[in-house]
């Protein structure tokens, strides 16, 4: 079965065939706004969220450091060797540090991601109350 050109998602809302999202009617400065609330809301739970897997990494990064430092200084043989000893070592931390170091990152992209739709609804209210007014 072929999908239709269009597809209604809501009473306002309906999707291409392309999956582009487009309204039926014109948003409303209500609409803005509790969209902004909810964003805004998103915004600060991501904040906290960032906030404890940015602690979690800095942990983990202490830990490996310290640990990787202890075990290079136990080490015996040229520098390399110690090197490559110290890294066989501490394998499993640095594979949980590169883990939380990812996720920082990806939490990162998030909060920009809400940060970037909070700075567009701004400009759209302030599209929205000029045509009001």
């Amino acid at each position: 079965v072929a999908p239709s050109s269009t597809e209604s998602i809501g009473p306002r809302w309906k999707t291409t065939k392309e999956n582009a999202v487009t309204r039926n009617t014109p948003i409303s400065q209500v609409e803005v706004e509790e969209e902004m609330m909810r964003l805004l809301q998103m915004l600060e739970e991501e904040t906290e969220a960032f906030e404890t897997l940015s602690l979690d990494a800095a942990k983990k990064e202490a830990l490996y450091k310290a640990n990787w430092a202890k075990s290079y200084l136990a080490a015996k043989g040229s520098i390399k060797e110690r090197e490559a000893w110290a890294d066989y070592q501490m394998n499993d931390e640095n594979y949980d540090y590169k883990i939380s170091e990812g996720l920082v990152k990806a939490k990162r992209e998030k909060l920009l991601s809400v940060r970037t739709s909070i700075d567009a609804l701004s400009t759209l209210t302030a599209n929205v109350r000029s045509h009001v007014t």
